[in-house]
C-alpha cells in the first residue's frame, strides 16, 4: 500500500506585456497587472516596485499643480520598454535554468557556467535598477542614439512649449550615464569630516536633486565660477523653486504653499582639500542660513580622504573632472536627467520649463 504521495505539477510560464500601461493618463496599470513572466530571479517584485516608483512622483507633481500632465505619458514609454526587456531576459533566463550543464567543450547543447554567470550578473543589475536605461524624453535629456557631437554634447529633452531642445553634456560625467540610475560613492561632510555614501543624502521624497560638483574650489577662479552659478540660479528662483531646510517643530515649518512649491534640492560636492577651504566661502545658496535653525551643515561635501573610510574617489567614479566640475540633475526616482557645465544654468532652467507649470 502506498503511504506517501510525491507531489508533481507542470508550470506553464506565461510571458506577456500589455499594449497600454494607462488609459487617458488617468488609470494606470503596474506590475503583474501589465506584465507577467516566470517566478525566477525575483524580477516580479523588483520590477513592479520600480513601475510604481517611476509613476508615483509624476502623479504627485501633477496633482499638486507643479508639473504638466504631459509627464504622465512618460510612464508608459519608459516602463513598457523595460517590461519588454524583462520578458526577453526572462525567456533567456528560463532557457538557462531548463537546460542541462555542459559536459565538455564539445558539448553544443549544454549551458556553460560562464554563460550562466553572465546572465546572473545581468539579472542582479536589472533587479537593482542599475541595468535600466531610459530612452530620451522630456524627463531624460539625451540623444536617441546616445551619440555625441564633436564637442561632447548630446541633444535631449524637447521643451514642448517652444520646441527648444535641452542639451546634455555626457562627456562632463562619463561614468554617470544619462537615463540610468545614479550610482553612489563615499564623500565626506565638509563641516565634520564624517564619511557618507552620497545616496544617503538623496531621499526619495518627490524632489529632483541638483548636484553641483564644484571642482577644486581652492583655486580662486573656480570658486568664482561657483559664485556666478549661485547668482544665476538665485536670479531664476521663480522658475526653479528649491527646497528649504526642514524645520523640526511644527510651529517652525514653512507654509504649506511654500513647501508644496519646491521641486528640487541642491547639494554641493567639491574636490579641494577640506582644510584649504572655509565653508563660509561658499555662496548662501549652497550654504543656506535660517534665522531659527542656523546654517545647514549637511549640504556641502568633499571628495576627499576620510579618517576611517579611506578615499571614496567620487569624481573618478562619476567620471567628472575634479578641477572643473559640472552639474548633474537627478530625477526623483534616481535616474540621471541632465548633465551640464556650471555656466549652463539657462539650459537647466529650460529643462524645468519643459515640465513645470508656469508660476
Amino acid at each position: 500500500m502506498t503511504r506517501t504521495v510525491d507531489p508533481t505539477g507542470h508550470l506553464q510560464i506565461g510571458q506577456r506585456v500589455g499594449n497600454h500601461f494607462s488609459a487617458e493618463d488617468r488609470i494606470f496599470l503596474a506590475g503583474d497587472a501589465i506584465h507577467t513572466h516566470s517566478p525566477k530571479a525575483g524580477q516580479g517584485m523588483n520590477v513592479s516596485i520600480q513601475d510604481t516608483y517611476n509613476l508615483g512622483w509624476k502623479i504627485a507633481m501633477v496633482v499638486k499643480g507643479l508639473a504638466k500632465p504631459s509627464i504622465l505619458k512618460t510612464y508608459e514609454t519608459e516602463r513598457r520598454g523595460i517590461a519588454k526587456e524583462l520578458i526577453a531576459f526572462d525567456q533567456e533566463y528560463s532557457r538557462l535554468w531548463s537546460s542541462r550543464p555542459k559536459k565538455g567543450t564539445e558539448d553544443q547543447d549544454g549551458v556553460s557556467m560562464v554563460e550562466f554567470e553572465r546572465a546572473f550578473i545581468k539579472q542582479q543589475l536589472f533587479s537593482s535598477g542599475f541595468g535600466v536605461h531610459y530612452s530620451p524624453s522630456i524627463l531624460t535629456a539625451k540623444s536617441s542614439d546616445d551619440s555625441t557631437d564633436m564637442n561632447g554634447s548630446s541633444t535631449g529633452a524637447a521643451n514642448p512649449s517652444d520646441g527648444n531642445v535641452v542639451t546634455s553634456n555626457q562627456h562632463l560625467a562619463t561614468n554617470t550615464i544619462l537615463g540610468q540610475r545614479f550610482p553612489s560613492f563615499r564623500v565626506i561632510n565638509h563641516s565634520d569630516a564624517r564619511s557618507w555614501h552620497l545616496a544617503h543624502w538623496l531621499p526619495s521624497d518627490g524632489l529632483f536633486h541638483i548636484l553641483v560638483f564644484a571642482g577644486d574650489v581652492s583655486k580662486p577662479e573656480q570658486m568664482s565660477r561657483i559664485h556666478t552659478f549661485a547668482t544665476e540660479v538665485s536670479n531664476r528662483s521663480h522658475m526653479l523653486p528649491l527646497k528649504r531646510r526642514q524645520r523640526l517643530r511644527k510651529s517652525q515649518r514653512p507654509q504649506p504653499s511654500e513647501e508644496q512649491a519646491a521641486v528640487a534640492r541642491l547639494l554641493t560636492i567639491h574636490s579641494a582639500p577640506r582644510q584649504a577651504v572655509e565653508i563660509h566661502d561658499f555662496p548662501p545658496l549652497l550654504f543656506p542660513y535660517d534665522e531659527e535653525l542656523g546654517y545647514d551643515y549637511n549640504c556641502i561635501f568633499v571628495d576627499g580622504e576620510s579618517y576611517y573610510e579611506g578615499h571614496g574617489r567620487a569624481s573618478e567614479g562619476y567620471g567628472i573632472d575634479p578641477v572643473g566640475g559640472c552639474v548633474v540633475l537627478i530625477r526623483p526616482d534616481q535616474p540621471v536627467a541632465w548633465i551640464g557645465g556650471l555656466e549652463d544654468v539657462q539650459v537647466l532652467v529650460g529643462y524645468f520649463a519643459g515640465i513645470l507649470v508656469e508660476p
